[in-house]
C-alpha cells in the first residue's frame, strides 16, 4: 500500500473513531457519576476564579476535590472546556473523547515504531499499524471509556506518548526524545496515579529489552529517570498525598491483605499449626495466589469477548470488551506472539500484557476494565496481528465475508449501545440522583427543609452540580471540611444556603421501599430509565401549631 492510500485509510479510521466517540456524547451515559460531577465543579471553579472548589490554586499536584484527592490533569483540561460549556457533561467528557481519538492515532504510530525494530515482521505484516488502529477505533473497551470523564481513560494517551518518545529516541538516537519521555511520563502519573506503579516497571523492562541499543546511553537514561523522579516530588510532598494514599487503599485489597490473613488463620487452626500447614497456608503464598487469580481474570475469554466487566459503568453489558467476531483472531495473535517471542514486538507486547493489569489485580474487584484499561492496547494489536495473518493470501470472497461479519457485529453492538444501554445502565450512573437535583433546581424555593436518602451515597454533590453558584458561598467552609481529621469530605450541606427556613413545606426523597414518615404524602417518583423504581418524593406541610 502506497503512502497516500495508507494516509487516506488512516483518516477514514480516525473518522470512524470520532463518530462512535462523539455521537450523543454528554447524553450517553445518561448522567454523570460522582467523580465526573466533582471534576466539572472543580473545573468550573478554576475557570471562573483560578481556584478549585476548596479555595486552593489550580496549580496543585493533588487536588482535594470532595475528599477523594484527584489527579490534576483531567481537571485542568476540563477547566479549559468549562470556558465554553460551563457546568455541563461535555466539560469533562469532551477532553477525554478528543484524547481517545488521538489514542487511535498513537496506536498506529506505536505499531509503526515496533515494526521498525523487526524489519522481517514489518515486511510480512505491513498493514498491522492500520489494522491495530481500526480495532482500537471500534472496540467496546476503548470506545466506552472514551465517552466517560474518567482519569484512567485520559491516561492511556499519555502512556502511549511516553512510550513513543522513548522508541523515537531509540530509532533516531536524538537525546531530545529521551528527555521528552521523562516529563511525558510524569504528566501521565499526574493524569492517573496508578501509573506510579506501572511506569517504573515498564522503564526497567524497556531497559532489559533494548539493552543493546541503550548500553552506550546508560548515563543519559539515568538522568532521564532522575528527571522523572524530580518531577514527581511535588506530588509526593503534597500535604494531601498521604491522605490520597489512605483513601485509595481503604478497600478490600492485597496490600492490607486482611482477607488472606483471616483465611490463613482458619487453615492453621484447622491443621493445628503444623510445620507443613504454616508453609502451605502462609499468608504470603495465599497473597500470591490471589494476585495471580486476579491477574488472570483479565485474560478470560468471558471478560474479553462474551460479557465484559459486570459493572455497567465499566461496560455496556452486551458482548465483551472486544467484538465477538475478533475471538478467532485473538487466538491466532497469541500463537504469533509466542512464535515470534524473540522479536522486539513480542517482548514489548508481552511486557504490556503483564504490567497493565497489575493495579487492577491489587484489588479483589476483578476483572476491572478501568484499572486495567491499558490492556486494550496490546490486546488490540494482538487481535490485529492474528487478523492480518488470516488475511494474508485469503481470497476476495473471504475478505468480503469477514468485512460483513465485522460490520454486523459492530452494528449489533452499537445499536444496543446507543438505544438500550442508557436504559439498562441508568441505575449504575445514579440517574435518580441527577433527576432529583434537576427537580430541585426548579422547585427548591417551595421548601424549608429537604432530605435525600443516601442509599446511593453522597447525593449532595449532584445538588452542587445543579447549583454551582454555591461554590462561591461555601468555598472556605469546604476547605475546612476537607482538612478536618474527622470528616474529609469537603462538601457542606448545600440546603443550608439554598432554603428559606420560614417555608413550612418539608420534603424527603426516600427509597421507594422505605416506610413513608408519618404525616408525609407521596408527591412524585423518580424511577430509573428502565422503569425500575428508585427514589420517591414525600412532602409535609407544617402547621403553625
Amino acid at each position: 500500500m502506497n503512502k497516500k492510500k495508507e494516509t487516506l485509510v488512516l483518516i477514514v479510521i480516525l473518522l470512524i473513531a470520532a463518530i462512535v466517540r462523539f455521537w450523543q456524547l454528554g447524553k450517553n451515559p445518561v448522567s454523570l457519576y460522582w467523580d465526573e460531577a466533582a471534576i466539572v465543579l472543580d473545573a468550573y471553579s478554576i475557570s471562573q476564579t483560578g481556584k478549585d472548589m476548596n479555595n486552593h490554586s489550580w496549580l496543585q499536584p493533588v487536588l482535594g476535590s470532595y475528599g477523594d484527592f484527584k489527579a490534576p490533569v483531567l481537571i485542568w483540561l476540563s477547566s479549559l472546556a468549562a470556558h465554553f460549556f460551563g457546568v455541563h457533561p461535555l466539560t469533562v467528557r469532551l477532553p477525554v473523547a478528543l484524547f481517545s481519538v488521538l489514542t487511535v492515532y498513537l496506536v498506529y504510530l506505536l505499531v509503526k515504531k515496533m515494526m521498525f525494530f523487526d524489519p522481517k515482521l514489518a515486511a510480512s505484516y505491513s498493514k498491522l499499524p492500520l489494522l491495530s488502529a481500526f480495532i482500537v477505533s471500534i472496540s467496546p473497551w476503548s470506545v466506552h471509556f472514551a465517552r466517560l470523564g474518567f482519569e484512567s481513560s485520559l491516561s492511556v494517551a499519555f502512556l502511549l506518548l511516553t512510550l513513543l518518545a522513548f522508541l523515537e529516541f531509540l530509532q533516531r538516537q536524538k537525546n531530545i526524545y529521551l528527555f521528552l519521555a521523562a516529563p511525558l511520563a510524569a504528566l501521565a502519573v499526574y493524569t492517573y496515579y496508578s501509573l506510579r506503579l506501572i511506569l517504573p516497571l515498564l522503564a526497567v523492562a524497556l531497559l532489559v529489552i533494548f539493552y543493546r541499543q541503550l548500553k552506550h546511553h546508560l548515563f543519559k537514561v539515568i538522568l532521564a529517570g532522575a528527571a522523572f523522579i524530580a518531577l514527581l516530588l511535588p506530588m509526593i510532598l503534597s500535604p494531601y498525598y498521604q491522605r490520597s494514599q489512605e483513601y485509595r487503599l481503604n478497600n478490600n485489597n492485597l496490600i492490607h491483605h486482611n482477607q488472606v490473613i483471616a483465611e490463613s488463620s482458619r487453615y492453621l487452626e484447622r491443621y493445628d499449626s503444623s510445620l507443613f500447614s504454616r508453609f502451605v497456608y502462609h499468608r504470603y503464598l495465599l497473597l500470591g495466589r490471589d494476585f495471580l487469580v486476579n491477574m488472570s481474570s483479565h485474560f478470560d475469554i468471558d471478560f474479553l469477548f462474551l460479557r465484559g466487566d459486570a459493572n455497567l459503568r465499566q461496560h455496556s453489558g452486551y458482548f465483551g470488551e472486544f467484538l465477538l467476531v475478533f475471538l478467532p483472531f485473538y487466538g491466532v495473535g497469541i500463537y504469533l506472539l509466542f512464535k515470534h517471542f524473540r522479536s522486539y514486538s513480542s517482548k514489548l507486547l508481552g511486557t504490556l500484557l503483564l504490567l497493565a493489569p497489575i493495579p487492577a489485580a491489587m484489588v479483589y474487584e476483578v476483572p476491572h476494565a478501568s484499572r486495567a484499561i491499558y490492556l486494550f492496547v496490546p490486546f488490540a494489536i494482538i487481535i490485529a496481528w492474528g487478523l492480518h495473518e488470516c488475511m494474508n493470501g485469503a481470497k476476495r470472497w473471504i475478505l468480503v465475508g469477514l468485512a460483513l461479519a465485522i460490520l454486523v457485529n459492530a452494528g449489533l453492538f452499537y445499536a444496543d449501545y446507543f438505544v438500550e444501554y442508557p436504559k439498562r445502565s441508568s441505575a449504575a450512573w445514579l440517574y435518580s440522583y441527577n433527576q432529583v437535583a434537576l427537580y430541585l433546581r426548579e422547585h427548591y424555593q417551595d421548601y424549608g427543609q429537604i432530605d435525600i436518602d443516601e442509599r446511593y451515597w453522597f447525593p449532595r454533590i449532584f445538588i452542587y452540580y445543579q447549583f454551582p453558584e454555591l461554590l462561591n458561598q461555601t468555598r472556605e467552609l469546604k476547605n475546612a471540611f476537607l482538612n478536618s481529621p474527622v470528616n474529609s469530605f469537603g462538601l457542606p450541606d448545600p440546603f443550608t444556603y439554598l432554603l428559606d427556613p420560614t417555608k413550612k413545606k418539608q420534603a424527603k426523597f426516600i427509597y421507594y421501599e422505605s416506610e413513608i414518615p408519618e404525616g408525609y404524602v407521596v408527591e412524585q417518583s423518580f424511577p430509573f430509565l428502565n422503569g425500575e423504581p428508585s427514589l420517591v418524593l414525600v412532602t409535609k406541610e407544617l402547621t403553625n401549631e
